[in-house]
């Protein structure tokens, strides 16, 4: 209720700006530019293709209303923000972006011989929003460049992302993040609200040392996938940063635009998550269509049917799927049996924390699971 009231308030605001004209980005506007994976151009060889993601929003948005208004409602939950004032502040700046049409945007990448050209993002209804598959040209060698938005001599801002370049070949790690890396008390709603606006962020035991060791021995491209809102992006992107560094990697979140109100409902009430995933693993297979990919998900919500669906569709692409068993999910022998129908046994396996440590062993490139 406390997300729905605020997506209202940005729904409402919204309405109150015209889209403009296409022109480039300016002091009045903030951009968000994610971290990218770049892959292999298939009709250039040597060349490079990014899937950069942006987002554009006016400047100077005033959330003082928003942030009284989900602080009242927190304490009516029987949830004090105490000294987290700034924390709740900092998490729901983007909740209360407006976002802006009709902007290019232009990124230099240390590295690539082609400047990445964004061009127009969008109106109604991915207001603000640009996703595009554009080129780097060649890039020398190195798995992460860094990337850097080409702004006006007015503007001295240092707006940076990274691109992720990993080859057609080899392995990728496809993760969730909710309560499979990260604590996030996803089955608890008042606990999963303070988790999320006010808590600093936990691994979960053992999690970022398994990933580490996963790096040293698949050398893989790690692609974080969560049904969360892209708003929150800045807050995962440095938890991942932080906590997971050996295994940083681009995060794809939902596009939740705020102006959508059945998907706005839709998102309140966590539907939609499997049809999301499974099209984020298509998204990733169309830019690594000969990768094989580890994938590691938990039982709270729909991880053991995406992944049964993933391999259903891609085969033993889909090399093996690990799931988290957390307390109080539904962990019965006959939800995992629908969720993994027609995929061997020996190709996903359900694993408490206590066997989190053990699972480094797995010899994956090898064939074990």
């Amino acid at each position: 209720m406390l997300l729905s009231a605020l997506f209202y308030f940005s729904f409402i605001f919204h309405c109150g700006f015209a889209i403009p004209l296409r022109t480039r980005t300016s002091l009045l506007e903030d951009v968000l530019v994610f971290d990218a994976p770049a892959f292999p151009n298939p009709t250039q060889a040597g060349s490079v293709l990014v899937q950069q993601q942006a987002f554009v929003s006016l400047r100077s948005i005033d959330l003082s209303v928003v942030t009284s208004a989900i602080e009242k409602g927190l304490n009516a939950l029987g949830i004090d923000i105490g000294d987290k004032l700034t924390t709740l502040q900092d998490r729901i700046k983007l909740l209360g972006a407006v976002g802006v049409s009709g902007k290019d945007l232009t990124l230099k990448v240390e590295g690539c011989s082609e400047a990445l050209s964004l061009s127009s993002t969008s109106g109604l209804p991915d207001l603000g929003m640009v996703l595009k598959n554009v080129s780097a040209g060649q890039c020398g060698d190195g798995k992460v460049f860094n990337a850097k938005v080409d702004t006006s001599f007015l503007d001295n801002r240092d707006i940076k992302s990274r691109i992720f370049n990993s080859p057609d070949s080899g392995f990728g790690v496809i993760s969730d993040i909710d309560d499979t890396v990260k604590i996030s008390h996803v089955l608890d709603k008042l606990a999963l609200l303070k988790a999320t606006l006010l808590d600093d962020p936990a691994p979960v035991t053992g999690m970022p040392e398994l990933y580490a060791s996963l790096a040293r021995s698949l050398n893989p491209q790690f692609i974080y996938v969560s049904g969360s809102p892209f708003q929150l992006y800045p807050f995962l992107r440095s938890f991942i940063d932080t906590t997971y560094s050996a295994s940083n990697g681009p995060i794809f979140l939902r596009n939740l635009t705020l102006v959508d109100i059945p998907e706005v409902a839709d998102f309140v009430g966590g539907g939609n998550v499997f049809d999301y995933k499974v099209s984020m693993i298509d998204r990733i297979k169309g830019m690594y269509p000969n990768k094989k990919f580890l994938c590691v998900g938990d039982s709270t919500e729909k991880d053991p049917e995406t992944y049964g669906e993933a391999f259903r569709k891609y085969g033993d692409a889909i090399a093996c799927s690990w799931i988290r068993r957390v307390d109080g999910a539904n962990n019965t022998d006959e939800r995992f049996a629908a969720a993994f129908v027609g995929v061997p046994k020996d190709r996903f396996r359900i694993y408490n924390d206590s066997e989190i440590p053990s699972l480094a062993q797995i010899d994956i490139a090898g064939g074990a699971c």
